[in-house]
C-alpha cells in the first residue's frame, strides 16, 4: 500500500535553489519506505510516495526539521 503525500515548506527558512532540493531529496531518501521524492524550490512543494508502515509523516517532518525546514501537509 502506498500513500502520496504533498508537503509545503513554510516559515522563514525555505528552499532557495537546486542544491536545497538535493539536500531534501538526499535526507528523505534515507528513510525506509520513502520511494519517490520530488522537491521544487520554486513552489516550495515536496511530493512523496510512502510505502508500507515503515515511514510515517511524523518521521518525515522530524527529518525536515533536522535540516532546517518546517513543513505542513497540503
Amino acid at each position: 500500500m502506498s500513500q502520496n503525500v504533498t508537503l509545503h515548506v513554510v516559515g522563514s527558512q525555505t528552499m532557495h535553489c537546486a542544491g536545497c532540493e538535493r539536500t531534501v531529496t538526499f535526507t528523505l531518501s534515507h528513510l525506509p519506505g520513502v520511494k519517490v521524492i520530488k522537491a521544487d524550490h520554486k513552489t516550495q512543494v515536496i511530493e512523496l510516495v510512502l510505502t508500507g508502515d515503515k515511514t510515517d509523516l511524523e518521521k518525515v517532518k522530524a527529518e525536515m526539521d533536522w535540516i532546517g525546514y518546517k513543513v505542513k501537509l497540503v
